[in-house]
């Protein structure tokens, strides 16, 4: 197959994208390409093309395909430079990162050279959409795991179907388009994460480009001489660069843009206006290196940010981005083209070099985690450990689930507790679970964030906390009659317009269940602070290191609000909550753990050892078991 300079290109133009989207560059109160995230839809597209134009070459026009010769090239191409990378950013994470986030790192260095990494961040509970830039380095491999997927699965799928079907393959791929288009937009809103990672949800771009391979390939079609369709495609692409902004929308209908877009340019095959713009060298020879790029730029970028030296930094974002391409240069050079070379590299030199890399980054991986810990004074360990999504059922967090929530025990014979809440309550459910197991309880989080209890719903734009998760928890509660109902309210989401209904609102669903002879255990407001707890401390921490533990000695150092500022903040909840009495009702005061006890009218967010809050709000592992032992206390004596 002839190699079309207008793709590479292409490439350029898509991995561009995804770098200025990564840069977090603003203009003005915008981001520059904040839809540059789209570039990956246009890589999936290319790929879809560039695989069913070999396996169609292969098979049908020379009959000569073989699986084997499929993915040892596939094999070639992606595995030498990813593990090069995974191994330099291996040692960069080893420096850089704290206990937590190194933990999280080494399982995603797992699920990259395995290719699963789409699930895993899915499973994580990680969104894409969660900041531009992730934190986690390795979050980018997420695409190529969806793009391994497609290697695995759609040789098998294209050589069966067309033995079958012939020449009428073609609808077999409109199908699965229309399919997973329509699959996708359904479901974007209500599960936005599987949504954005699943190859389910992305073989429509996939197949969008093997039509085009087919039309081009099977039915000999093309536009004819035409310029205006490629130049319309290349607006569409560079439209949805500038234009979108939520990857959290994405793949849906809206999608379809760029995609559209990125096919008009692959599907006009003679030369063009656009095609001999993306065939300058400048383009093409960035195409070229496009994956070394797409790999190396977001571990750079990412470690920049985790460092802190790029925030609100233009000048080392633009070092940090040429230092990503001298990399990929050198690794195009040395690693990507050699190892393509069976003459340079052969079948059995590749696994004796592929398998022993594999086997030491998996072996460094095992005996690098209690090293790396001690580097950080213990009061490290726990920062930024999100504890709202540790609680997971079938793999899946049980945080944001508004349907199908989880159900620890599950014994009909054992009482059932339900955790209500939105993530304050999340960060306190696995401590609570494994209390619970223990004295023979079933238990069933319903934790959304923004999603604090059983009622109305006051905004119809959250899609975080809508009728319909609402109705799902009280018909759940329905089924499990004399059970126990654990409460809270975020004070921190009230304010002046609401306040009266929404409290009105709170109390009243109280009410119904207690009526109902359910058990009801209010949880008063859990103090919250202005400042994020693990930033500030892992800030502290950077610039303080060698006076960092002799000053946290001093309790006056610690992180905290005034406990009249904290009374003041909640005394309206407060009052209401204080004038509920009922034999059902239960009531607890998380506060009287945090407050006016080490110093007092503080209310402290860490001890010297500990951390309570793992940023404002949510409770980390510690806080979590120390509200945890008075509501088991109290649990008790209601059982």
């Amino acid at each position: 197959m002839t190699r079309r300079k207008d793709i590479d290109g292409l490439r350029a133009i898509a991995v561009l994208g995804v770098i200025l989207y990564h840069s977090e560059i603003l203009i003005g109160k915008k981001y520059l390409f904040s839809g540059g995230f789209l570039g990956v839809d246009i890589f999936f597209v290319i790929s879809g093309y560039l695989i069913t134009s070999i396996i169609y070459q292969e098979s049908v026009i020379n009959k000569n395909f073989s699986f084997f010769h499929f993915y040892e090239r596939r094999i070639r191409r992606l595995l030498p430079a990813l593990l090069v990378v995974l191994f330099f950013s291996l040692f960069l994470a080893y420096f850089l990162l704290l206990p937590v986030q190194f933990q999280t790192y080494l399982k995603s260095i797992v699920s990259s050279i395995f290719f699963y990494s789409n699930f895993h961040f899915h499973y994580l509970g990680q969104s894409y959409g969660e900041a531009i830039l992730s934190t986690k380095p390795l979050l980018h491999t997420w695409s190529l795991a969806v793009e391994e997927q497609f290697y695995i699965l759609f040789p098998a799928l294209f050589l069966v179907s067309y033995f079958f079907l012939k020449k009428k393959i073609k609808y077999l791929f409109y199908l699965i388009i229309l399919l997973s288009l329509g699959f996708t937009s359904v479901i974007s809103e209500q599960h936005a994460s599987f949504n954005f990672y699943m190859i389910l949800t992305r073989a429509w771009e996939l197949m969008s480009g093997g039509l085009i391979a087919l039309n081009h390939l099977m039915y000999k079609k093309t536009f004819k001489n035409n310029s205006i369709l490629s130049i319309v495609g290349f607006f569409l692409i560079l439209f949805s660069f500038f234009y979108f902004k939520d990857p959290n929308e994405h793949p849906s209908y809206l999608t379809t843009i760029p995609v559209i877009g990125c096919c008009l340019i692959i599907y006009n095959n003679t030369k063009n206006l656009i095609s001999s713009f993306l065939s300058l060298k400048f383009l093409t020879n960035i195409g070229l290196i496009s994956y070394s790029l797409y790999l190396w730029h977001h571990p750079i970028l990412s470690f920049g940010k985790i460092s802190g030296i790029t925030e609100n930094n233009l000048f080392y974002k633009v070092l940090l981005i040429l230092f990503s391409f001298a990399l990929s240069v050198l690794t195009y050079l040395y690693v990507e083209k050699n190892f393509r070379k069976k003459e340079i590299i052969s079948k059995r030199n590749l696994g004796l070099i592929l398998i022993p890399m594999i086997s030491s980054i998996l072996l460094i991986i095992v005996l690098m985690p209690n090293k790396q810990k001690k580097q950080f004074p213990h009061i490290m360990s726990d920062l930024y450990n999100q504890t709202w999504f540790t609680t997971k059922q079938f793999s899946k967090p049980c945080f944001q689930r508004k349907k199908f929530f989880c159900n620890f025990k599950n014994n009909e014979k054992n009482q059932t507790v339900f955790l209500v809440g939105d993530s304050l309550m999340a960060s306190i459910q696995e401590e609570l679970k494994n209390y619970l197991i223990i004295r023979e309880f079933n238990f069933i989080p319903m934790t959304n964030a923004g999603c604090d209890f059983l009622n109305k719903d006051f905004n119809q734009k959250n899609n975080f906390c809508n009728f319909k998760i609402q109705q799902n928890r009280k018909n759940k509660i329905k089924q499990f009659k004399d059970s126990i109902i654990i409460l809270h309210l975020n004070y921190k989401n009230l304010n002046q317009e609401n306040f009266d209904e929404y409290i009105k609102s709170f109390i009243d669903n109280i009410s119904k269940y207690l009526e109902l002879n359910y058990k009801v255990v209010l949880i008063y407001p859990i103090p919250q602070l202005s400042i994020n707890v693990s930033k500030n401390l892992d800030n502290r921490f950077k610039k303080e290191k060698n006076s960092f533990l002799q000053k946290l000695k001093d309790p006056q150092n610690h992180l905290y609000i005034d406990y009249d500022y904290f009374k003041n903040d909640t005394k309206e909840v407060f009052s209401k909550f204080d004038k509920l009495n009922h034999k059902n009702l239960y009531k607890l005061f998380p506060h009287k753990n945090f407050c006016n006890n080490t110093i007092k009218d503080k209310c402290l967010a860490h001890s010297t050892e500990e951390i309570y809050f793992i940023d404002g709000s949510h409770l980390s592992k510690r806080g979590s078991a120390i509200l945890n032992n008075d509501l088991i206390e109290l649990i008790d004596k209601i059982k």
